[in-house]
């Protein structure tokens, strides 16, 4: 009897854990570009594209039921709330749920939240959110992305980019302005930048295609590859405690070298004049006659200077 029981109550929550009802709002707003969209929610993926007039909001939810009234009340709790301001757009949520409900026992009573939003071209976006993943094409205007448990995408910006997740990689394409991106948990793996670059990661690797600024770049559990297609306009720095340091410099740049490594040996493939004793785990010295200074440090590896190209 007690066997039968169990097998009752698990087929019950396989039947729970499939069933699912949708529910989808869509909104417009008549806004011109150079405004700004800002998207402030609980919980959900939220994707992003450019083209068109106007701002498209489409939200998609998914209910963790087959009661059609239990889904109403789930929808009713996660209120969406959409305001325009002159050629500004504001999406936010208020979630206002009982973790204790009996029906939340196999996860959140929402499934699913999908955030999928249209804008101008030429248009500003503040997006943050909880619980999902963020992706973004390519945007003409100011970026800022947070999220505390997922991935951050952007095909590439002309200007400013900030970006923080505390669990997922973050990806970026080519930026014409300052990148500024950090994860407790992931990869970052930026293009080509036109301005200076901050990257961060507790637990990933760091790589930068190429930049014409300064780099600040900083891990404790990867390692870091940089190419430096311009003269930086100031000194980098970048920094492992768990992997190697490879950095690729056009022909024409100039810099001071301060490398040092305390897992493996330092090696350039591009000429430098060397200051004080060379020594296998460290290098200091000038190329292509000076300039800012490229601070190089690793405790677990190797550093590799080589020509870009």
């Amino acid at each position: 009897m007690r066997r039968a029981s169990l097998l009752a109550l698990t087929f019950l929550i396989t039947v729970s854990a499939h069933a699912a009802i949708d529910d989808t709002m869509r909104r417009g707003f008549n806004v011109s570009e150079g405004g700004k969209l800002t998207v402030n929610v609980d919980v959900g993926n939220v994707t992003i594209v450019t083209g068109g007039t106007g701002v498209a909001v489409e939200v998609v939810r998914t209910a963790r039921t087959s009661d059609a009234g239990r889904a109403a009340e789930v929808f009713r709790e996660h209120a969406v709330q959409f305001a325009q301001n002159g050629n500004d757009v504001t999406v936010t949520t208020d979630w206002d749920h009982d973790d204790r409900d009996w029906f939340n026992f196999g996860g959140s009573p929402l499934r699913n939240v999908k955030f999928n939003i249209r804008v101008p071209a030429r248009y500003s976006v503040d997006v943050r959110t909880s619980g999902g993943n963020i992706n973004v094409s390519r945007i003409n205007g100011a970026t800022e992305l947070r999220t505390s448990g997922g991935n951050v995408t952007i095909e590439g910006a002309s200007g400013d980019v900030l970006v923080r997740t505390s669990g997922g990689n973050i990806r970026i394409g080519d930026v014409n302005g300052i990148v500024d991106a950090r994860t407790s948990g992931g990869n970052v793996m930026l293009a080509r930048v036109g301005g200076t670059v901050t990257a961060r990661t507790s637990g990933g690797n760091i790589k930068i295609e190429g930049s014409g600024g300064a780099i600040d770049a900083s891990t404790s559990g990867g390692s870091i590859e940089a190419a430096f297609a311009t003269q930086p306009r100031g000194d980098s720095r970048l920094s492992t405690s768990g992997g190697n340091v490879r950095v690729a410099l056009a022909p024409n740049i100039g810099a001071q070298i301060d490398a040092k490594s305390n897992g493996g040996g330092v090696r350039s493939d591009v000429p430098v004049t060397v200051i004080g004793t060379q020594k296998r785990e460290q290098l200091q010295g000038t190329i292509g006659g000076g300039g800012p200074k490229l601070t190089l440090r690793t405790s677990g590896g190797g550093i590799a200077i080589r020509p870009l190209g």
